[in-house]
């Protein structure tokens, strides 16, 4: 008995401690995400970066993703605060569940469409002003959202209602628990995790390859095989500066491709295979031991939201030129706002 006890004891501290660490870090993360997504949003809003087909995948990514994290927040705060904004139905069960799941797979297929992209890009580079357009961009977008949009509809299942404990419940011995619990999950996890990650692997490799044959051609061009005659002669120490500097430019210009495609990749990878991992075992079904289940899937939803909000920071990161296009946006938007605030003052 007293055994038993303390094991109760042991599992309610740790429950506790589960609950307390997801709660602090769940608000680090939304609120870290938020910022870090509409700092982006301003950079990737300029016209010259949404002309580019890159950029505006990049902005629109950024905008699924938010609404993502924001949809994200409502099970936060009921799975670990308790806590209901609307308590109905539709709205907690159907709509919040629906929303979540189709714009994570939005999200996922613009991911891979990125990378897609670039590999276009490298590999057919004349080719790709007819495929890496912004209309192209447009078309897969309305593709992605009304498929994403059908695929999870049966979560709008009029039996999708809140329980006495204020929990999702699904009925048992239906045919929409089955959808729910055995079918979608993995369904879902080869299409937001299987299949977006092996294809941005195989392109971020095969553009790197890419990348790495053009820095092998640059340097053949530079260095001669055959010495011309010539009436005027270029001295050694400028010859080997010029090349010392372009090896360089090729050095840094392939180290930054390389962090962004790996360190893009990685993320992807890390904090979304264990929630569809998870998923695939207990999804949203409710046991006896649901208090358990609901903290470990508002901790894993909370690890793999990192991802939707990790993009500012990562390309900051990576990227010099990134960097440097966002303190150029913060500096006009500096310059542009002591003009409003001199002639608001009296």
């Amino acid at each position: 008995m007293n055994a038993t006890i303390q094991m109760d004891e042991t599992i309610s501290t740790s429950m506790e401690r589960l609950r307390l660490s997801t709660a602090v870090l769940g608000v680090l993360i939304y609120v870290a995400g938020f910022i870090g997504n509409l700092l982006s949003f301003l950079l990737f809003i300029q016209k010259e970066l949404r002309q580019v087909s890159t950029g505006l995948i990049f902005l629109l990514l950024n905008i699924f993703s938010t609404i993502h994290l924001l949809s994200l927040i409502f099970e936060f705060l009921s799975s670990i605060f308790e806590f209901q904004i609307l308590p109905y139905n539709i709205f907690r069960c159907q709509f919040i569940l629906w929303l979540q799941n189709a714009t994570r797979t939005v999200c996922s297929f613009l991911a891979t469409t990125v990378s897609m992209d670039r590999f276009i890009r490298s590999e057919y580079p004349i080719q790709s002003r007819i495929w890496c357009t912004t209309k192209i961009v447009v078309k897969l977008l309305i593709i992605y959202c009304l498929f994403s949009m059908l695929l999870y509809a049966f979560f709008f299942h009029p039996l999708n209602v809140l329980d006495s404990d204020d929990h999702c419940s699904f009925p048992y011995d239906d045919i929409f628990r089955r959808i729910a619990l055995n079918i979608m999950p993995p369904i879902r996890f080869i299409l937001i995790c299987v299949i977006p990650s092996i294809v941005m692997v195989g392109c971020g490799g095969r553009m790197l390859y890419n990348i790495r044959q053009a820095k092998q051609r640059i340097i053949q061009q530079t260095t001669p095989h055959h010495a011309p005659v010539a009436t005027i002669t270029i001295p050694t120490s400028i010859q080997n500066k010029i090349n010392d500097e372009n090896r360089r430019q090729i050095t840094t210009f392939d180290r930054m491709l390389l962090l962004m495609v790996l360190a893009n990749v990685i993320a992807y990878i890390i904090t979304q295979i264990p929630f569809s991992i998870y998923t695939l075992y207990y999804g949203y079904e409710a046991l006896d031991s649901f208090t358990f289940y609901a903290l470990m899937r508002a901790f894993l939803l909370m690890w793999s939201s990192v991802y939707f909000g990790i993009g500012f920071y990562l390309f900051c990161i990576t990227s010099s030129q990134f960097r440097k296009q966002f303190l150029r946006k913060i500096k006009n938007l500096c310059i542009c706002y002591r003009p409003l605030q001199h002639r608001a003052a009296p």
